[in-house]
């Protein structure tokens, strides 16, 4: 019994002891290349971003690189040459083609090289349709919007976003949107009580088609009101690294508007060899309500 009450103290005294010492960590960031680039098969132009990463508890300005060669590779063949349009930018006139393999090589003279690359996924096919459901407390008419996705075989990875124009500004992307479907990633679904169905999904929607392969991925977007300005819904069909690009970024997003302050790290997705960004592609379909 001596030996238990002298072992509790001698514990607790380490703990209070540890709890007082100072430790200190010094890593060394090596700057390396970071990437971004997104190819999209409804857009004439692709852009490529490049600049050099950097600790994330330093607050200094991301450092933009210019003077790199970048080549944009057409399954074996070359397709053409980055142009610098400053700041950090690069551009090439060029449409990329669904279904193709894509690689893209960097080569700075001062920071070394680095490539990654991408298959340019299908359009999504989808049908629609409005079901009027009332009136809201302004007296304006409410909708469900009714959505079905023509999923292709293979893997297809699906993303729902909205976009609108207020005020002559055009946004998107943010908020949360409501949505019931087996198909939904929960991902970044929160329980929201004053919500139709007790949950919202923040930010984008992530619809899998594990399970639904060849199917048609049917689901209801409920409650929608008309506004004066421009309203979009969009599907967008990501690449595999683009889908992993996208859900980490949400992750990391909702762990800094967190409370909690025991959230676990989260790394943003990267597929560029010998750097950081991301190499990805996606086409999209669009609802303008």
């Amino acid at each position: 019994m001596k030996f238990k009450s002298t072992f509790i103290i001698l514990l607790v005294t380490a703990i209070f002891l540890s709890c007082e010492e100072d430790v200190s960590f010094d890593f060394e960031h090596e700057p390396r290349l970071c990437l971004n680039c997104i190819l999209n098969p409804d857009s004439a132009v692709i852009t490529a971003s490049l600049s050099l990463s950097k600790m994330l508890d330093t607050i200094n300005e991301i450092k933009t690189v210019n003077d790199a060669e970048i080549l944009l590779y057409e399954e074996e063949n070359l397709l053409g040459r980055f142009s610098h349009a400053g700041n950090g930018k690069f551009k090439l006139n060029k449409v990329p083609v669904s279904g193709k393999t894509y690689r893209i090589t960097v080569d700075s003279e001062e920071y070394g090289k680095i490539s990654a690359s991408t298959i340019v996924p299908n359009k999504p096919e989808i049908t629609w349709s409005k079901d009027t459901v009332g009136y809201d407390q302004y007296n304006l008419l409410r909708y469900n919007l009714n959505v079905q996705i023509h999923d292709k075989q293979g893997k297809n990875n699906y993303w729902l976003f909205s976009t609108a124009i207020s005020r002559g500004i055009k946004g998107g992307g943010g908020g949360g949107v409501v949505l019931n479907a087996p198909f939904a990633d929960t991902f970044n679904r929160r329980y929201e009580i004053e919500e139709k169905y007790g949950f919202m999904h923040y930010y984008q929607i992530r619809l899998s088609d594990e399970g639904y392969d060849g199917q048609i991925l049917d689901f209801i977007i409920p409650d929608l009101v008309p506004a004066n300005e421009y309203r979009a819904k969009h599907i967008l069909n990501a690449s595999e690294h683009y889908d992993k690009y996208i859900k980490t970024s949400i992750l990391y997003k909702l762990n800094e508007e967190s409370d909690l302050p025991f959230n676990e790290p989260v790394q943003i997705y990267s597929n560029i060899e010998n750097g950081f960004g991301i190499f990805g592609a996606c086409s999209i379909s669009t609802i303008v309500l």
